[in-house]
């Protein structure tokens, strides 16, 4: 692998992951797993004592009984491995009836069951659907369950395993068997009143973390065969086709991390009232982790067999394993009911789950001075506003001096918390801003006196020269050329796809001045004066009728040796630069098409046929939370100061084909009026959203780079 996927973030957690990890490799946790498939009977793995002195089971207990007194993130880490080594017993089963019995069970219930479930000398299950009148409750680790809690109604019913009838099935998952559940009255040690919901929450959010790790077990499975296996002369992770189910994996994989985590994350210990508004978000971040994850662990135990080929069908390969673990704990959640229906209606409800970070304290020594700044610029008339953020190194205070503040992530997210409270909207610099900051990075100091200032004010708007006709997605592939002139170079050739240059002053170019090299060699970047002689722009109507793009035409035209940027035949260095001092922020709108699938809620509640397109905007509300959630995992490492993960790289491929499928919902619950232009809105976003996988790179060339630099697969060998 490329880049590091997994569930956790901090450094301790990564600690705690990699000690989880090593113990269930060494304990072979995953050969335990297959000894069971064809077993007559479960029984506890050998290494569950073991497992218990860790601790384990009472991460997310109160120190008063026994637990370790952590929480829900903690346990998820933990779980999430389990999960990558198809781990077998009743960790799951029993780690969700304490946490129900820690935030909604009874104190006497609590000093009695807790310790000794902390410990490990008992184990629990917890049924999550009613019972079926004929085979009774389907409870997932019910076999091996000392304690049950059983759904009756709106609560649960507390009672002993030897109490009840217990028919444990091998089933699709011999490997942690589900069991149908008789009991009566007999054995009953308590109800917990309005437990149920409790128990689902928890439920959703627990499996939602072993379901990440499910996936990220496949992936890893996947790219590894996919690195080694060869077919037809090559690996066939060189093959265009396996790297882009390499890559849908990734994201699909790694939206699922995002969303256990949050869920894990989100505020617990509500208890069971629902009117409470951090219960109703952690309601919603669980609902939103057993849509992305459950399903997505699924798809990629699917997918890993498929990139297996014939020997991933067979019994003698892991691969099944995850297949059977994923459906099986997918089918038990849903028979709590769709989760995609408690998310529907508390989105409609107004329900929203703004996550937040842990800042450490001092955070606070920033907040003060970004407060004072924001009430200053918020009394200014609007047309100061953007010069006082200027002068005080607000506009983008991840800049170096002079122009920024070299703020770090604390700070960033700081000032973005207070300007938000008070209402300070800073300008979105945009490809204005992408070319400043190289020219800060790579630029000569005068360069930076004559164009930074101008570009942070919005006196001039830049545009990016690199796309070429007959080029497409390769950018290196640059036939503009530039030759040597009496101080400076004589430049001719075409871009196209160029974004703003009807309304840009400059332009930020590559050039090619030498041939001799490879492609990326002799290349050289140069700004250009659009109003220079020798320079067309002509701008290109799109599908919608409006005209974004542009093509440039240079005819001879000068560009003096003091618009050279970096080093001649260096430009290529100059177009990749990274974005030092990234902006980090938690913000997120609608994108280009103006359109959320929140946009959309009331519009299904009311149309005619609305349940027919319930469960799509449900996964779409899901997957634009989960992407939000993304853009927290990035921040939260770079507060940590953990290294980089996959999410910023995914960003843009997840992006683009999340607005085209909200786009094609909203024309879709628009019916005839997008076609009779009566649904304005609805038309031109679906019509706008077309041109995201393509402009930027298309989505197959990103999904290409996802596979080599984050998964590590091996380029095509015909690439040069």
């Amino acid at each position: 692998m490329g880049i590091p996927m997994e569930l956790a973030i901090t450094d301790d957690h990564r600690e705690l992951a990699g000690v989880a990890r090593a113990f269930l490799a060494d304990q072979k946790a995953r050969a335990a797993a297959r000894a069971l498939l064809d077993a007559d009977a479960e029984a506890l793995p050998p290494f569950w004592t073991a497992l218990a002195k860790l601790g384990w089971l009472g991460l997310h207990v109160p120190e008063e009984y026994g637990g370790e007194g952590y929480g829900l993130a903690e346990l998820a880490v933990v779980l999430a491995e389990l999960g990558r080594a198809v781990a077998p017993g009743p960790f799951l089963p029993t780690v969700l009836a304490s946490a129900v019995l820690a935030e909604a069970g009874s104190p006497e219930l609590r000093a009695e069951l807790l310790p000794e479930l902390t410990a490990g000398t008992r184990t629990a299950a917890v049924g999550l659907a009613e019972a079926d009148p004929a085979r009774g409750w389907l409870v997932l680790g019910g076999g091996l369950a000392d304690v049950l809690l059983l759904p009756s109604g709106d609560d649960l019913v507390v009672l002993d395993g030897s109490a009840a009838q217990v028919e444990a099935v091998a089933g699709l998952d011999p490997t942690r068997r589900v069991a149908w559940v008789h009991a009566g009255e007999a054995g009953q040690r308590g109800r917990i009143t309005g437990g149920r919901a409790v128990a689902v929450r928890l439920a959703r959010t627990l499996a939602a973390a072993e379901a990440a790790g499910i996936g990220y077990a496949c992936l890893d499975a996947a790219v590894e065969y996919a690195g080694i296996r060869e077919q037809f002369g090559r690996t066939i992770g060189t093959f265009q086709a396996v790297k882009h189910h390499c890559a849908n994996m990734a994201v699909d994989v790694e939206l699922a991390a995002a969303a256990a985590w949050d869920a894990a994350r989100a505020p617990q210990g509500a208890g069971t009232d629902s009117s409470d508004a951090g219960n109703a978000e952690a309601e919603l971040a669980a609902a939103v982790a057993a849509v992305r994850a459950l399903p997505g662990a699924v798809r990629a135990a699917e997918m890993n067999i498929q990139l297996h080929g014939g020997i991933g069908y067979t019994w003698e390969h892991d691969a099944h394993l995850y297949l059977r673990r994923a459906l099986t704990l997918r089918t038990v959640l849903e028979g709590a009911g769709p989760a995609s229906d408690e998310l529907l209606r508390l989105a409609g409800d107004g329900v929203r789950r703004r996550p937040s970070l842990d800042l450490p304290e001092h955070a606070e020594r920033y907040r003060e001075q970004a407060r004072a700044v924001a009430i200053e610029v918020r009394a200014l008339p609007k047309e100061q506003r953007r010069q006082a953020l200027v002068s005080a190194g607000y506009l983008v205070p991840h800049w170096p001096a002079p122009w920024g503040r070299d703020a770090d992530a604390v700070e960033q997210l700081v000032i973005e918390e207070e300007f938000t409270a008070h209402r300070v909207k800073v300008p979105n610099l945009g490809i204005t801003g992408w070319v400043a900051l190289t020219i800060a990075q790579h630029g000569t100091p005068a360069q930076a006196d004559r164009w930074i200032a101008d570009a942070l004010n919005g006196r001039t708007i830049w545009c990016q020269l690199f796309s070429e006709p007959g080029a497409g997605s390769d950018a290196a592939a640059v036939s503009t050329r530039g030759v040597r002139d009496e101080g400076g170079w004589r430049v001719s050739g075409a871009k196209v796809w160029t974004s703003g240059a009807q309304w840009s002053q400059w332009g930020f170019a590559t050039v090619r001045t030498d041939s001799s090299g490879s492609k990326h060699a002799g290349v050289t970047m140069m700004a250009i004066d659009l109003s220079a002689a020798g320079v067309t722009v002509r701008p290109l109507r799109e599908l919608t009728g409006a005209s974004l793009f542009n093509e440039v035409f240079f005819d001879d035209v000068f560009v003096p040796d003091d618009d050279v940027v970096g080093e001649v035949g260096q430009g290529w260095t100059v177009a990749r630069a990274t974005l030092g001092n990234e902006r980090v922020s938690l913000g997120g709108g609608a994108g280009l098409i103006g359109l959320a699938p929140t946009d959309l809620v009331s519009q299904v509640r009311e149309h005619p046929d609305g349940a027919r397109f319930a469960a799509e905007l449900a996964d779409l509300l899901a997957e634009a939370q989960a992407k939000r959630l993304l853009r927290v995992r990035q921040a939260a490492r770079a507060v940590t100061g953990a290294g980089p993960g996959p999410e910023g790289n995914l960003a843009k491929l997840l992006s683009a084909e999340h607005d085209q499928r909200v786009a094609d919902l909203a024309r879709r619950l628009a019916g005839a009026d997008a076609i009779t232009g009566e649904a304005t809105h609805a038309t031109w976003a679906y019509l706008m959203s077309r041109c995201l996988t393509i402009a930027g790179g298309t989505s197959e060339i990103v999904r290409n780079q996802i596979a080599e630099r984050i998964l590590g697969l091996p380029r095509d060998p015909l690439q040069k």
